[in-house]
């Protein structure tokens, strides 16, 4: 595969799968463990309209699930690091989610999430860089050690498309911060980092209240100037 294909395709973005729960508290029915009987808040034996899908997205549905990720390399775009910097470096993530339906139509859904991250795992990270100066040029070497984080992502909209339907595209963005146990990508970088991302897949609900997601999720993590480099992690 040529490098540039090889980069947008591996590098620049963050591979997730998430699997989520819906635990609907439409109409008035708060959901529980025994409550997976009810249908989008409607009590058995009462009348649901007909046109009504079971799939359907509805204002005030919480849910409640789980994700997780991979990134195979880092990527130099967007003012991100030098390609020397970049090599050998991995990026894992996984995190609880929590959303909410804010507005919905048999079209579109449109949901808050918030994403509490209890591990994100930074390998390949550089603690330490030495430059020797060679008779062809000055030859630069790096330590690498990998950075344990964890933090929040409490910005977050997700937009879902075919609302009525049980495969569901959608589109993600959202913000937050990660705190780690060393500076991160560079030394003088900090352990507090700020985070954006955006994305986009494909939900699949396996049942009324269960689904599946598939997608890919660029993802930005710098010190938004806060100390030394700013040249942030893509």
């Amino acid at each position: 595969m040529p490098r540039t294909l090889r980069v947008i395709a591996i590098a620049m973005f963050l591979y997730t799968c998430t699997m989520s729960v819906c635990a609907q508290e439409s109409a008035g029915v708060h959901a529980s463990p025994d409550a997976t009987a009810l249908t989008n808040g409607v009590r058995p034996g009462s009348t649901m309209n007909q046109n009504d899908s079971p799939y359907r997205l509805k204002k005030g549905d919480n849910e409640f699930g789980g994700w997780g990720g991979i990134a195979f390399n880092a990527t130099t775009i967007f003012g991100g690091l030098r390609e020397d910097e970049a090599r050998d470096r991995k990026f894992v993530i996984a995190a609880f989610r929590y959303g909410r339906t804010l507005a919905a139509n048999k079209n579109l859904a449109l949901q808050y999430t918030l994403d509490v991250i209890p591990l994100a795992v930074a390998t390949g990270n550089i603690t330490e860089s030495t430059t020797v100066v060679t008779p062809t040029g000055p030859v630069t070497t790096f330590r690498r050690e990998s950075a344990y984080g964890a933090g929040l992502t409490p910005l977050g909209l997700q937009l879902d498309f075919a609302n009525s339907s049980h495969i569901k595209p959608f589109v993600h963005i959202g913000g937050g911060f990660l705190v780690f146990s060393k500076p991160v990508p560079l030394p003088d970088a900090g352990r507090f980092a700020y985070v954006g991302e955006t994305g986009a897949g494909l939900r699949i609900f396996t049942s009324e209240r269960r689904a599946v997601s598939f997608g890919v999720r660029f993802h930005h993590i710098s010190n938004g100037d806060r100390s030394g480099s700013n040249r942030g992690l893509n």
